[in-house]
Parts: structure tokens; C-alpha cells; sequence
């Protein structure tokens, strides 16, 4: 991946690239955070999440939020901002690797999983999203 660099004496490279994606480099608030919020797809989701959340319990029970499977939207959303919070971390914490190459390998690996597994929760939420009948997705 090119997030995950290891330099040739075994440090991790810029981190600050996947740190910025997962919204770990990001001002928190004002004008500057609405410009980084723009760039960075992963900064506050979990805003969207209690936005989906809220509409599910506020729905119509008329409406398509009203048949929402909320039980297991919070439980992958729940996941997925572990996952988020953590993989930004690993990615803070390369930096401070004392163990050189194979301490670096390690979190990234560990890393790649938190991320493949949060892109399997963010297909759960779409499908569930579907299955509601929300329009536009």
C-alpha cells in the first residue's frame, strides 16, 4: 500500500497521508475543519452515524428509516469507529517504533485487518441501507 511505507532502515514513512484519510490530521473545528472535512472521506462519521441513528428512531412509521435494521446499523457503525480510532493510532504509533522492521510490519498488518474489516462493516450498512428502501443508495 502506499500509506504503509517502510524506509530502507526500517522506519515508517509519512504517516501523515492514512493518518489525514482516517481524520487523525484535522483541525476540529472552524472554517479550516469544514476545507480538511472535505478531503478527508473518514473525518466525523460518526456525525453520519447518529444522523442515520436519529432519523431510524425519529421515522414516520410510514417511511423507510421506520423499517431500518438500527440493531445492527449501531453495531457495524460501532465497529467501524473502533476500528477508525485504532487504525489511527497504529498509524500515530509506527512512528515511535523501537523494534525497527518487524514491530512496523506487525501494526501494519494489524492495521490492514481493522481496515479490511470496516470495509466489510461499511458493505453491511450499505445493504442495510438497501434493504430499508433508502432512496439513493
Amino acid at each position: 500500500s502506499k500509506y504503509a511505507i517502510i524506509d530502507a532502515e526500517g522506519r515508517a514513512g509519512n504517516i501523515d497521508a492514512a493518518r489525514r484519510i482516517l481524520g487523525g490530521v484535522a483541525p476540529q473545528r472552524g472554517a479550516a475543519a469544514i476545507e480538511v472535512a472535505k478531503k478527508t472521506p473518514l473525518y466525523r462519521i460518526d456525525g453520519a452515524f447518529s444522523a442515520i441513528r436519529k432519523a431510524a428512531l425519529d421515522a414516520d412509521p410510514n417511511s423507510w428509516p421506520a423499517s431500518f435494521d438500527l440493531d445492527s446499523f449501531d453495531e457495524a457503525g460501532e465497529r467501524i469507529l473502533f476500528a477508525i480510532q485504532k487504525v489511527d493510532g497504529d498509524f500515530y504509533s509506527v512512528v515511535f517504533a523501537s523494534k525497527g522492521t518487524s514491530q512496523v510490519v506487525q501494526i501494519y498488518k494489524e492495521s490492514k485487518a481493522q481496515v479490511d474489516n470496516s470495509i466489510e462493516d461499511f458493505d453491511r450498512i450499505v445493504r442495510l441501507l438497501r434493504e430499508a428502501g433508502c432512496p439513493g443508495v
